[in-house]
Parts: structure tokens; sequence; C-alpha cells
């Protein structure tokens, strides 16, 4: 009875020391979604789904909130992580970062199938969409949001002020595409998951091409970031651990399989493997 007792003790001690950690996830579906559709299916939290129940460790809450105040808070307390998260010098300053990342995906531009033709005089010899070619015309107009980055390449076009391409700029990520599919624009920026998620969700038609730019877009690497105090530390080190096999890697980056392009899946398995030797 007594051993009994202390084993109930013991439990008892182990719960009220278990650490606190506030999971904070930006709005950016297909990797983090809210609704209206498909709550909670996204490829983060999948993957934070798989984190914490490989965790018990900690005790985990997670929550929604604009990048801003996530980054924000981050840096200000300690127990605070994020995921599919890139490490950028900034960021080192207030984070730790875990050793191992998945692959992500690289923005590209996004055409009407049915309108193909019209891009084939700004295409290289592996079919790429040259920006700088693309720059130079008047011909085509684009559509972007000022609320993300889409990387160096496509960044730069945008800025470019001798740029003679038109550009429409718009308040959310979804409104790009769907301007696509009334024919109101000719291009949008974005990665190959959201023109998934955003056809589905806003019920678009399955007439939409992701062409890779040249300059290339590099992808950037998806990380567990965490607060850089104890908590946080102990928290990446779990995850270190956890993520440290090629069976742990493979299981983390399953998720991506329902929303990557088979492509930029097989890069992801690859990576996976490849960073783990």
């Amino acid at each position: 009875m007594k051993a009994i007792l202390w084993l109930i003790l013991a439990l008892f001690a182990t719960a009220a020391a278990a650490e606190d950690v506030l999971w904070i996830l930006p709005e950016f579906p297909p990797a983090f979604i809210f609704g209206p559709f498909r709550t909670g299916e996204g490829y983060g939290d999948r993957q934070l789904d798989f984190l914490t129940a490989h965790l018990p460790q900690f005790n985990h809450t997670r929550i929604g909130a604009p990048s801003t105040r996530m980054w924000h808070e981050l840096g200000r307390r300690d127990g605070v992580c994020t995921l599919a998260a890139a490490r950028l010098p900034d960021r080192e300053k207030i984070a730790v970062f875990s050793a191992r990342s998945f692959h992500g995906a690289a923005n590209q531009v996004i055409v009407r199938t049915d309108r193909l033709g019209d891009f084939q005089p700004y295409l290289d010899k592996a079919g790429a969409l040259d920006l700088n070619r693309l720059a130079a015309e008047d011909k085509l107009r684009g559509a972007y949001t000022d609320t993300t980055s889409y990387g160096s390449a496509i960044d730069a076009f945008i800025r470019d002020a001798g740029r003679k391409a038109p550009l429409q700029m718009v308040p959310h990520l979804r409104m790009p595409l769907a301007l696509l599919d009334k024919g109101r624009i000719d291009y949008a920026f974005g990665y190959y998951m959201e023109m998934s998620y955003y056809r589905q969700l806003d019920r678009l038609g399955d007439n939409f091409t992701a062409l890779p730019t040249a300059p290339e877009t590099l992808a950037l690497g998806g990380h567990v970031a965490c607060s850089n105090g104890a908590v946080g530390r102990e928290v990446i080190a779990a995850i270190d651990a956890l993520l440290a096999t090629d069976e742990g890697m493979l299981a983390y980056i399953e998720p991506l399989r329902d929303w990557y392009s088979p492509a930029d899946f097989e890069a992801a398995r690859k990576a996976a493997l490849s960073a783990g030797h």
C-alpha cells in the first residue's frame, strides 16, 4: 500500500514539475488552418500533433496569432515556441532553433493552364519563367499581397523601380488566385500548396499551373523555434533528440505529402534523409 502511495505521489510531483509550453501559430494555410475549411488539417498543424504526442514531459497549449505578435512574444518571454519557421539572422538573436528542418517549397508564378501560350516568350530552356524578361514587358498583369514575402527573387521583381510589367497589390493572400480565376489578371505569385488549398476553399476551377522562376526563388527550411530561455532550450533539446533519426524525421515530414506537389515532397524526403548522414 505504501509503495502504491509513493508511486502516486511521484506521479503527481512529475506532473507538477512539467513545464508549460505555448505554441503560437501564424495563420498561413495550408501550413496552419484555422478555418473555415479543413480546420486543423494543415501540415504544420499535424506536425505539431506529432511533436506534442512525443513530448509528454511538457504541458502544451496552442493558439493562433499574427506572425508579428508571435515573434514579439517569443522574444519577450520563455516557454513560447512555433514551427515551420525560417532560420534568419534577426530571429537567431531572440530564439533557438531545431538542428534539423524540413525542406520548404519555393514560391512560383501561378498562371491559368489555358493561357500558358501567353507565357511562352518568357520561359527559359528549362521551362522556368524568366522574371527579367517578364519585367521588361507590359503585356501581362500580375497580382500580389504585401502581407507576405515571396522569397528574394520574386520580392526583387515586385520592388523593381524599372519594372514595366504592371502589378496589382491586394490585401489578402487568397485574392490574387480569385482574380486569376476570373481572368482579371494574368498571373499570381504563391506556393503550389497555397494554390491547392485556396482552389478547394473557393471552389475554383482546376485550371492552374505553377511555373518555377528564373532566377530561382530559394526554398527556406522549416525549423522549430523557441524562446531562448531555459524552457525553450529544453524543448529544442527534446525535439532534436526526437528528430535525430531518419525514422523520426520521416514521420515528422509525412504531413507534407497531402499539400506539397509530388516533386516538392520527394525533394523534402531526400533532404530529410541526406541531412541525417
